[in-house]
């Protein structure tokens, strides 16, 4: 009997530490598909030149460096403007990441953003870092060039 309840007890504490690893891998999955997500959503703002989807990933201070010689670091609210102004004059044609590293604080992705200004057509890279910040995703970095 005393044996029986030894194998009993080392099943039972095999499976809860299994049930924990298990549990820590759906959570990083999770994790991840949340940065893919956000990328997507992004990714279709971008498309559309929609800068009020992007601007709820803005932190308190978000760095640009765009192709028309903006760079520095901007409060949410400047972003949103800055943002808005640069795809008005760079009316976006099309827009797709290619390329998307996540990671469990610090992700980025790249593309190519095809544009028209002034009647020309033109196409530039884009750069875009995001962290975790407590709960939330907000984008560090914004690099069109």
């Amino acid at each position: 009997m005393k044996k029986f309840i030894k194998i009993l007890f080392i099943v039972l504490i095999t499976s809860i530490s299994y049930s924990q690893e298990l549990n820590k891998s759906v959570s990083t999955n999770k994790d991840l598909q949340v940065d893919d997500q956000i990328f997507v959503e992004i990714e279709s703002a971008i498309s559309d030149a929609d800068v009020a989807k992007i601007s709820k990933y803005f932190g308190q201070k978000t760095y640009f460096s765009f192709s028309n010689g903006i760079n520095g670091y901007y409060s949410s609210n400047q972003a949103f403007y800055v943002l808005e102004d640069f795809f008005k004059l760079y009316k976006v044609t099309s827009f797709k990441f290619d390329h998307i590293k996540n990671d469990k604080n610090n992700s980025y992705a790249t593309g190519k953003y095809y544009y028209d200004n002034k009647g020309k057509r033109s196409s530039a890279q884009v750069y875009m870092s995001i962290k975790k910040v407590g709960i939330n995703w907000n984008i560090t970095q914004l690099t069109i060039n």
